[in-house]
């Protein structure tokens, strides 16, 4: 995978993509009766790698297509969610990959909800089936690979062909004469997306057999719901609830809120905890620009997205002029405030599109999408100025030194590194508090 991500080269590509297929072909086999669906590797920016399900197919983009992915490429943490993807839906585990502190992309596992269904059934002995939003389903897969789904009773939703099983206490047509039978009642319960269930009883379907069928929304990583786990379970105990139904009714409201509530703390809590783990893995604690290692990242995401579309990319390393000086006369904590007051006025004044980094000590590192060489020129001029012209409290003035350049065709992160950093070294060499460029 470290040398996948580090080539654009195909011929070497395919070579790789083969290599590592051999590599984990019999493991991948050796986990599929235990329900594992999927083992997928992308590069960064969720660029498919190898799909052990479809070895054939790969090379397509899903940053748009699956959020998770997008998720980990950008916080480099493990997640968890059910999505839809190109081929299957799962129940999707997704890991970032580094080699050392490089990452280098994602490995994906993901389990069907027939693994779900079999442990289930064993366990309870009750009947299930999964349906999945139509609009997703036309959306995200492959119109080759929409033969896995078959379209349901109800409005808006298919059956995952995969889950039809007739080996479960209630067979298949039986479950679908009930849906056929409820359709109309629940499309509405449906569209809103929350759980419920719902008492059945007919006659010319089963005779003298009450019906408890329970809907189990099933929420993407943006907690909207895209699916449903519906159980069907005989339930000779139902007439004497239903006696009691508004009791019955009551008790499930309080324990779905209570359950809702305590999700929704878990969620929000797992959300914050991962911003911070992703701030503190990528920020720099004194200044809160990003670190050289998010940086390090960024270099490679910019330049591929720079040459993919054909659009300028220039980088600005700024460097505080006798900064030392500064540390020796005034202490260690005015040199803080320096660097704290520098990164603000970095903040303040570039694009939101724009990325700036403490590279090091006391340099800065600004990244400029579709900017091209003359429009970085002005903005390194403008900063210098502000800089020059701000007061950092005894210190009378602070000066920067700036290196501008520009990406060319043949440039990687190392090159356009060492071009930057010699222009910043120039200006130093000519007077300092000026601009070199290309």
């Amino acid at each position: 995978m470290a040398q996948a991500a580090q080539t654009h080269d195909v011929k070497k590509l395919t070579l790789l993509h083969h290599k590592l297929y051999n590599l984990l072909k019999k493991d991948y086999q050796t986990m599929r009766p235990y329900g594992m669906r999927q083992l997928h590797f992308h590069l960064p920016n969720a660029i498919s790698f190898i799909r052990f399900h479809r070895p054939n197919k790969y090379g397509d983009s899903l940053l748009n297509i699956r959020q998770t992915l997008a998720y980990v490429n950008k916080y480099k943490i493990p997640l968890s969610a059910f999505e839809e993807g190109r081929i299957f839906n799962g129940f999707r585990n997704v890991y970032p990959l580094f080699k050392g502190k490089t990452f280098v992309g994602t490995v994906e596992i993901s389990f069907s909800f027939s693994a779900l269904q079999e442990f289930l059934t064993q366990t309870d002995h009750t009947s299930y089936l999964f349906i999945l939003k139509r609009q997703i389903i036309a959306k995200k897969v492959w119109n080759d690979e929409k033969k896995n789904y078959k379209k349901s009773e109800f409005q808006d939703y298919d059956y995952d062909i995969g889950t039809l099983d007739n080996r479960m206490q209630m067979r298949l047509n039986k479950m679908y004469a009930i849906n056929g039978a409820i359709a109309k009642k629940i499309n509405k319960k449906l569209a809103k997306g929350n759980s419920f269930a719902i008492y059945f009883h007919r006659n010319d379907i089963y005779e003298d057999a009450p019906i408890l069928i329970t809907f189990i929304a099933v929420p993407n990583l943006d907690n909207k719901t895209v699916a449903y786990i519906i159980n069907y379970q005989f339930a000779d105990m139902l007439p004497l609830l239903i006696k009691n139904i508004n009791m019955v009714f009551i008790s499930l409201t309080l324990f779905l809120l209570l359950l809702s509530i305590i999700v929704g703390i878990y969620t929000y809590k797992e959300q914050k905890r991962r911003e911070k783990i992703y701030t503190n893995a990528t920020h720099d604690v004194l200044t809160g620009l990003y670190n050289r290692y998010a940086i390090n990242y960024f270099f490679g995401q910019k330049i591929d997205e720079s040459k993919r579309y054909n659009k300028p990319l220039s980088i600005i390393f700024c460097d505080i002029d006798f900064f030392k000086k500064v540390n020796d006369t005034y202490g260690h904590d005015m040199g803080d405030y320096v660097l704290k007051g520098i990164a603000k006025i970095l903040k303040n004044n570039l694009r939101s599109s724009d990325i700036s980094a403490r590279w090091g000590g006391e340099e800065f590192l600004i990244f400029l999408p579709e900017t091209p060489l003359n429009e970085a020129v002005k903005i390194a001029q403008k900063l210098r100025k502000l800089i020059e012209e701000s007061l950092f409290s005894s210190i009378q003035t602070v000066t920067c030194s700036f290196g501008v350049t520009e990406l060319k065709k043949d440039d990687n992160a190392n090159t356009l590194l060492k071009r930057v950093d010699k222009l910043l070294y120039k200006a130093k060499e000519n007077g300092r508090n000026r601009i070199e460029s290309d």
